[in-house]
């Protein structure tokens, strides 16, 4: 047996990762992007779209360390590398977002000004620490949930199909925020304030209204048939009340239900 002083002394502490932290945002990414490349027949045009979605994600995590919203020793630690990789990112991302729209026919490049305006307020959101509020929230969720429309369009989708698809991981991701934030809320009042029944209602009024949207003819049937499986598992996850110990559990079965979704959506489309 080693005496104390002959025991390994402890490595150096890792170093903080420069890529985003949230998984729920990874997700929300993914599913829209993987949505837009699957309903069209991608070429240059949309996967270099797609790149430079993921690009301008992944500079996210860089500006909270800037800005010291991941804390000062962070900030002191990192602040210059997160600074270049900010740079970096952020002209590799216009850069292939440019390339890819003077390639693209005018209705990609329109229908691209929609997930642009809906990001351009998120920096400002984050400077000013107002990004995890629920507005804040819904508004990345509508910016990544758009980018599935031009990048559909890039690959020849229809337009139809494209935001379609947009809206159902928009109406998607805003179910399963409603549970999220109750959850916490009860934690941080410690249990006086209860919403999560109100959110379990909400998730499902979200599907409720999916649907209806389709019987009006307003949306395309796989899009509204998208919303269910995300709209089902959030209401489940309100009304039995899990707990935020829990919230890796709650996050695959979200996950599970995307990939639900993802699969109604492309099936949904291309079959009917």
């Amino acid at each position: 047996m080693r005496s104390p002083e002959q025991r390994p002394s402890p490595g150096p502490r890792p170093e903080p990762s420069l890529l985003p932290r949230e998984h729920g945002a990874w997700g929300q990414l993914a599913m829209p992007l993987a949505t837009g490349l699957a309903l069209g027949r991608p070429g240059v045009e949309a996967l270099l779209l797609a790149a430079g979605v993921v690009l301008a994600f992944l500079a996210h995590e860089p500006l909270l360390v800037a800005l010291g919203h991941r804390g000062r020793r962070v900030r002191d630690e990192l602040g210059r590398r997160a600074l270049r990789r900010l740079a970096l990112l952020g002209a590799a991302a216009a850069a292939a977002g440019a390339t890819a729209l003077a390639l693209a026919p005018g209705s990609v490049r329109l229908a691209a000004l929609v997930p642009a305006l809906l990001a351009a307020p998120v920096v400002p959101l984050a400077a000013a620490r107002l990004e995890k509020t629920a507005a804040g929230e819904l508004l990345v969720a509508a910016a990544l949930s758009a980018c599935a429309a031009p990048i559909a369009l890039a690959g020849g989708a229809p337009a139809r199909w494209a935001w379609g698809a947009a809206a159902t991981w928009f109406l998607s991701f805003a179910a399963a925020t409603l549970p999220v934030r109750a959850t916490l809320t009860w934690a941080r009042t410690r249990g006086e304030r209860e919403l999560r029944p109100l959110a379990a209602a909400g998730s499902a009024a979200i599907g409720a209204a999916a649907i209806g949207a389709a019987v009006a003819g307003l949306l395309p049937w796989p899009a509204a048939l998208g919303v269910l499986p995300t709209a089902l598992a959030a209401a489940a996850v309100a009304l039995l009340r899990v707990r935020p110990q829990r919230f890796t559990a709650v996050g695959w079965s979200l996950v599970a239900a995307s990939t639900a979704t993802l699969a109604v959506l492309v099936a949904g489309f291309r079959l009917g």
